[in-house]
């Protein structure tokens, strides 16, 4: 009785683990396929009557206030002050052990190497002044956001991580997880608000950014996994 009991707690955990693959599977490629539809619709650098529609709304209302508070968001974003985070947050992560997690969100560095490439590739212009207001000034191409891509896998990893966490309550995990997500969401509309990207821009940043962390998270959790089989 025990043997097939064991037998088929192993048929199960594999039944669950091929069905998990396949949903990984058929997610990216859902999701690379939306990317390329979208990179083949923003490639005419005319801006598109959505992207037109989502600027002005975003901005129909502006205050210096929320033009600080927009600022505020973005640079949290810009290369130098994303690289901080990075590496601030790994290093806590090193100093108390959590060496998987330490190099999964050092990871997070790639996304800017991504980011450039895709830019470079697409080279969608940006916004300009003839159709938005443009609070921040910006280099490089406009497509897909960086800011967004960034934020994305940043946050993104740290939703992971702490999902995933044995240690961690579950208040903990819903809390974690919606700030995380609240600053994705903020990052995206800030860069909107000040003009820097069209609203095609952020989506394309959020679909890589999600790739990113399904890929990096796919090879953490796996990781993760084969420790506690050894242990």
């Amino acid at each position: 009785m025990e043997f097939k009991n064991n037998e088929f707690l192993s048929n199960f955990s594999t039944y669950f683990r091929d069905k998990r693959k396949t949903l990984f599977l058929c997610f990216s490629i859902f999701f690379i396929i939306v990317f390329l539809l979208l990179s083949f619709y923003v490639v005419d650098s005319s801006p598109k009557s959505w992207d037109l529609l989502v600027s002005q709304e975003l901005q129909e209302e502006p205050s210096a206030i929320l033009d600080v508070l927009m600022k505020g968001f973005s640079w949290l974003g810009t290369v130098y002050v994303a690289a901080i985070m990075v590496i601030v947050f790994s290093i806590i992560f090193f100093a108390f052990k959590y060496i998987k997690e330490a190099f999964f969100v050092l990871s997070c560095l790639l996304s800017g190497g991504v980011s450039y490439v895709l830019k470079m590739l697409i080279d969608r212009p940006r916004p300009t002044t003839d159709f938005v207001r443009i609070v921040e000034e910006t280099h490089y191409q406009s497509f897909p956001s960086g800011h967004v891509l960034f934020y994305t896998a940043f946050f993104g990893t740290l939703i992971v991580i702490a999902i995933s966490s044995r240690i961690l309550k579950l208040s903990w995990k819903i809390m974690i997880s919606t700030i995380c997500s609240a600053m994705i969401v903020l990052g995206a509309f800030s860069r909107i608000y000040l003009g820097a990207h069209w609203f095609t821009d952020v989506i394309g940043g959020f679909i890589v950014g999600v790739l990113f962390v399904m890929f990096t998270g796919s090879l953490y959790l796996r990781s993760k996994n084969k420790s506690t089989e050894i242990q």
